[in-house]
């Protein structure tokens, strides 16, 4: 009795009955049911007709079963409603009667255009390419019943279908949402969507998909979309059009029936109908909070069962939106807020995220405000609770303080028999409890706290410890302390309680880099260095050991000496089992160091100053970064006295120690004070390194890697070559610096134009004095010819290196003659005497035996675009600069012609220095870019 009272109401809200069906008009939606035989339309449209339409008809051929079946459902207090029209299965053996009954009904139903759309059935048992379940197969088919192509619907929902078997082949799911095949004699694009579920009988899944499809339509008034190709899945987004009430209210009644269906299926289709409800609410209606919460509560419950992070996060934003859009005064706010807080603590307990707390901490506030004294002691405590959830987290002494205060204001506010008293009395003797508890006391007080954002203070926190070593040596203790540990110290100190007092950011930025200054050591690796294993969960003070640890003592105690809490040493704040944290650390020493505070240069084999030179510090590799990336930088002897007896804070401004560093360098007091990583002078920083040894082979390279600013990964196990090689290529293709190739020595396995090792680097290039001709050296040369030369060369490209492969811009002379002059065997020597275009003839010795055919050789010289002087056009100074430039002599490469036109040096152990023939000669010069391997 009581399902027939229901349904009577039911049918009110919804319709007003009628006799027969009318035609359809501009204001009516019309959903057709199209798919293959088999696809359950039958089935699906029953379901929906269960929801008490109010006419019913169907249109049958007589002598077959082949029929169209149409239901029609009014909106409340309106003439207009939805069709829904089942469509026969057109490629049977009855295709033809299915066609014309299809045809039939169009013809005298379907005249006006109006708000239509497809929903397309598709069996999962069935592969969504097989030809008779084909998608566009169908549709172009259903197209061709219109009497006019105009009123051809375009949007689609592919809804899936089956029984609990058919379900488990998950597989097909996935094949629908990349239905592109095109059916040959196709002739329209569908713009289809899958919808998110499976129908297996249930009757809301069936209106889920109807409402999704009508949503659609009305929220992108769906067009003719004329055209032939293919079927296409895309996302329209929402564009909520004003009116259109009546799809709302019926949303809204499908939601209420379905509220007491409890299956997985119904929850997801009811969470459907709760989202089509709260797009069709406009912000402006009275409605739009309630659907706003309807449909936060049915994400709720959907989280609650399958513990989705994406229904989480999306309940808190609707949550927060509705709570931020109730009025003061709404009854609903107290409830609404109530649910925000539960879901952002759900949230927190799964992330531990600082910011959902500090929003818990800032909505109980809110609760307690508003409510009236006697009802105070449950707020109390809840607020109480977050505070002493975000001191375990920050450890912030005045959230505690706080909490226990709370805990007994609650207390107050109640008789001893009370239960909340016995619940404010459980919390407060937790927190004390707490208190107690070892190393809490130590905490600092933060009573002015609420003056400063904490987030703001932690914000910056982590932008700072981003650019310092991930793991810091605390001086004042001795113990290591990774990012957690250094944050603890901070906020233990002094230094925090200051930063709750401030406003500004720059403030709170300039004092948290004061606090978290640090010392870099720099030295020669000795006996018994301790290791990050060796120190781990230890105080460095209290350890005995050889050499290595008291050197790692002392340098921590010069730091703290100095007025600074953190040092870092290569030898134990680097994780090496870990290939990872290696290659952050030599990635960002060149930066840790030019960052530090201050470094520290233990020399442990000079003991008087004057013998600096000596120092092994100054032959190996790493150090060579050290020495030029820090700021400030102090040197001590091996009995940890200073260096050199000066007032001077930084030896970098000492002027004899600065002219004795140049002595013993090789580099320029420019350098050493004030020294930019990058491209710039590439030959002169091989150069300095080519001195420098390592105790790993390919470290020599990856020392260097800070200097050249080279983001390049670290490959130990490498051989030496190919370390050297990556470098020396990356330096080529990002600068295009060719005097990188002007060495004389062995060559390298990674290419031929590169050395194996930096020892070549320290000779000095060949480098004359340009002298200008003047202008009568100029007389008789064509201007024009020079021109052209001058553009020619301005043209070409970089030199760069890909895949081992140098691309080299170059002016070539090609060899015309190879004599043997001399030769000897032990050990085997040539003198050759060379003759190429436009140079004077060379002669040249080497270790390699060259062929007799001087065709497949050339002389080249590597050129560099950015050389050249600006030319206006008009003024010819740069045309005759250039000139002048190349009538110089000139180190040249003998390149060796391959197969498909490629090149490799040979002759590497010897200079070829090689002179011009006739200056006016130059003009005729031949430019190429050669490959070179």
């Amino acid at each position: 009795m009581q399902h027939h009272s229901y349904w009577r109401r039911w049918s009110c809200l919804l319709f007003n009955p009628k006799v027969s069906i009318p035609e359809v008009t501009e204001n009516d939606f019309v959903i057709f049911v199209v798919g293959s035989t088999g696809a359950g339309k039958s089935w699906f449209t029953k379901k929906l007709s269960q929801n008490g339409a109010i006419q019913a008809e169907e249109i049958r051929h007589p002598c077959t079963k082949w029929h169209v079946r149409v239901s029609r459902y009014n909106f409340k207090n309106s003439t207009s409603g939805i069709f829904v029209v089942g469509t026969p299965s057109f490629h049977t053996d009855h295709g033809f009667y299915a066609e014309n009954s299809m045809k039939n009904w169009l013809k005298s139903r379907f005249t006006r255009k109006c708000r239509s759309g497809i929903l397309f059935l598709h069996p999962l048992a069935k592969d969504p390419r097989d030809p008779d379940v084909l998608m566009q197969r169908h549709l172009d088919t259903f197209a061709t019943m219109f009497p006019k192509k105009s009123m051809v619907p375009s949007r689609v929902y592919v809804v899936p279908t089956g029984h609990s078997a058919d379900v488990e082949l998950g597989q097909r799911l996935s094949g629908l949402d990349v239905v592109k095949t095109s059916y040959p004699n196709g002739g329209r694009k569908w713009h289809a969507s899958v919808f998110p579920g499976v129908f297996q009988g249930q009757t809301e899944m069936a209106w889920s998909a109807a409402l999704l499809l009508l949503k659609d339509i009305v929220e992108t008034q769906a067009n003719d979309f004329p055209g032939s190709g293919r079927t296409t899945v895309k996302y329209i987004p929402p564009k909520l059009p004003d009116g259109h009430s009546g799809l709302k209210d019926f949303t809204d009644l499908l939601l209420e029936r379905f509220k007491g269906e409890t299956t997985d299926c119904s929850l997801d289709a009811k969470i459907i109908l709760g989202q089509v409800a709260r797009d069709l609410t406009p912000t402006s209606h009275p409605g739009h909070v309630s659907a706003l919460i309807a449909y936060a509560d049915l994400l709720s419950e959907r989280f609650e069962r399958d513990d989705r992070k994406a229904d989480l996060d999306e309940v808190v934003a609707l949550r927060r939106t509705a709570w931020a859009t109730l009025l003061p005064h709404d009854p609903r706010r107290q409830e609404t807020l109530a649910a925000l807080d539960t879901c952002l603590h759900k949230r927190f307990e799964r992330e531990e995220s600082v910011a959902d707390l500090q929003e818990i901490i800032t909505l109980r506030r809110t609760v307690v405000e508003c409510t009236s004294l006697p009802d105070r002691c449950r707020p109390l405590v809840r607020l109480a609770n977050a505070l002493h959830e975000r001191f375990q987290i920050l450890r912030l002494k005045s959230d505690l303080e706080e909490a226990i205060e709370l805990a007994n204001a609650a207390m107050a506010l109640n008789l001893p028999q009370h239960p909340d008293r016995a619940l404010a009395r459980e919390c407060l003797a937790h927190f004390l409890a707490t208190k107690l508890a070892k190393g809490v006391t130590r905490t600092t007080d933060t009573s002015n706290r609420h003056s400063s954002d904490v987030r703001v203070i932690m914000d910056i926190f982590s932008e700072i410890v981003a650019d310092i070593p991930p793991r810091l040596l605390h001086t004042p203790t001795g113990t290591l302390c990774g990012r957690d540990a250094q944050l603890s110290h901070f906020l233990n100190s002094p230094e925090f309680t200051e930063l709750c007092s401030l406003k500004s950011p720059s403030e709170i930025r300039e004092k948290l880099s004061f606090f978290f200054r640090f010392t870099m050591l720099s030295h020669r690796w000795g006996v018994g260095e301790p290791l990050l294993r060796d120190i781990e969960g230890k105080r460095i003070y209290d350890l005995d050991g050889a050499e290595g640890l008291a050197k790692l003592q002392q340098f921590c105690h010069l730091s703290l000496t100095h007025g600074f809490s953190w040092a870092w040493s290569d030898t134990c704040c680097i994780d090496k089992d870990s290939s990872v944290e290696l290659q952050e650390a030599i990635g960002s020493m060149f930066s840790w160091y030019h960052r530090s505070s201050l470094t520290i240069v233990y020399l442990a084999d000079v003991a008087v100053a004057g013998s600096l030179a000596d120092s092994v510090w100054l032959k190996r590799g790493w150090t060579l970064q050290e020495l030029l990336a820090p700021k400030i930088v102090l040197f001590y002897v091996c009995d940890w006295s200073l260096y050199v007896k000066s007032d001077a804070a930084n030896h970098k401004t000492d002027p004899a120690l600065l002219e004795e560093l140049c002595s013993a360098t090789q580099m320029s007091e420019r350098h050493l004070r004030n020294f930019i990583p990058g491209m710039e002078d590439s030959r002169s920083r091989l150069c300095w390194a080519s001195h420098r040894r390592t105790t790993r082979p390919e470290d020599i390279a990856y020392s260097l890697f800070g200097i050249f600013k080279a983001q390049l990964p670290i490959l130990y196990g490498e051989t030496a070559e190919d370390a050297l090689g990556r470098l020396l290529a990356e330096i080529i293709s990002r600068s295009g610096d060719v005097s990188v190739l002007d060495w004389v020595g062995n060559q390298s396995s990674f290419n031929s134009c590169f050395p194996a090792n930096l020892e070549p680097y320290q000779t000095t290039p060949y480098n004359t004095r340009l002298i200008s001709g003047g202008p009568a050296n100029r007389e008789g040369l064509n201007l024009a010819k020079a021109r052209k030369l001058y553009s020619d060369l301005a043209r070409l490209p970089l030199a760069r290196c890909v895949h081992r492969r140098i691309v080299l811009p170059s002016i070539i002379h090609r060899v015309t003659a190879v004599t043997v002059k001399m030769s000897s065997a032990s050990p085997p020597r040539y003198t050759y005497q060379i003759y190429a275009s436009r140079l004077n003839s060379l002669e040249v010795t080497s270790s390699v035996k060259l062929d007799e055919d001087a065709s497949k050789y050339v002389l080249i010289r590597p050129w560099y675009p950015r050389s050249l002087r600006p030319w206006n056009g008009t003024d010819d100074d740069a045309i005759w600069n250039l000139l002048e430039q190349l009538e110089q002599p000139f180190n040249a490469l003998l390149l060796e012609r391959l197969l498909h036109n490629e090149y490799k040096r040979v002759a590497c152990d010897c200079t070829i220095t090689a002179c011009v023939q006739d200056p006016a000669r130059i003009l005729d010069s031949e430019v190429l870019t050669l490959e070179v391997v």
